[in-house]
């Protein structure tokens, strides 16, 4: 009779079947850990994406529900108050998933995908749409004020209101400065390139895109728990919406992490 004679593979197949185990109770283990949930609250004198109103220049609540592993995968809902007039609802809510991952002890990576979701904002146009994020940062914890560097890309398919393709580039700075205060610069180029159009006042090339600067200088510091921050804000066309809500501003806001 042939006696069993187990091979090099099988064997380590048996050895590491437990470590592979331990392995995987320890990712559920910290995946559930509840230090892997957050919230924010905020109160804001008004929401301003990319350099525009979204609340037609009237105060924001806003909230968000997050998770985040430890390997570096993340998932959200963020939500705000929204001005009827410019979304056809009174609501926006943003469902996220992304990973991160920080490479060479320095640089830190990240991808993500968001729905920007209009609830009872209709289908003519459809303001919901899908955007994908790229983006890295760089702390330089070795200069004087400890600067951190931030660059961002973001593309969506079909941007809000069925306006064809839209790209958004950024760049952010941050100063560290004395008594906890952070002094932070933003700049961001969005650019919509339009879907074809050959009615009366369609633009260039039959094409209603448009592609606008705005940027943003502020001040923050953590007080007693909460976050403030305050900023002055503009683009480089404040009337390309046909209304004033693209134009300079200073901002206030007022959050909490839970």
């Amino acid at each position: 009779m042939m006696r069993f004679r187990p091979s090099l593979f099988t064997a380590l197949l048996l050895i590491s079947l437990p470590a592979a185990a331990a392995t995987a109770a320890d990712f559920w283990e910290e995946a559930a850990d509840a230090k892997n949930f957050g919230a924010s609250l905020t109160f804001a004198s008004d929401y301003v994406f990319r350099g525009v109103s979204q609340t037609d220049n009237k105060p924001a609540v806003q909230g968000s529900f997050d998770y985040k592993h430890p390997a570096g995968l993340a998932l959200g809902v963020w939500g705000s108050n929204v001005d009827d007039a410019i979304s056809r609802g009174n609501i926006e809510i943003d469902v996220y998933a992304g990973w991160g991952v920080t490479v060479w002890e320095r640089l830190s990576v990240d991808a993500s995908l968001i729905y920007y979701v209009y609830p009872g904002s209709g289908d003519d146009p459809k303001k919901n749409y899908l955007e994908g994020h790229l983006g890295v940062e760089v702390p330089l914890k070795e200069f004087p004020l400890s600067p951190k560097i931030g660059l961002g890309y973001n593309y969506s398919p079909d941007f809000f209101g069925e306006d064809g393709d839209g790209h958004y580039l950024s760049a952010r700075l941050d100063l560290g400065l004395p008594y906890e205060f952070t002094l932070y610069g933003l700049v961001g180029y969005q650019w919509v390139e339009g879907e074809k159009s050959t009615g009366k006042g369609a633009g260039e090339n039959g094409e209603d895109g448009y592609d606008y600067v705005h940027w943003r200088i502020g001040v923050m510091r953590p007080l007693l728990g909460f976050q403030l921050d305050l900023s002055y804000q503009d683009t480089d066309s404040a009337n390309f919406l046909g209304r004033d809500i693209a134009d300079e501003r200073i901002v206030f806001s007022i959050s909490r992490t839970f």
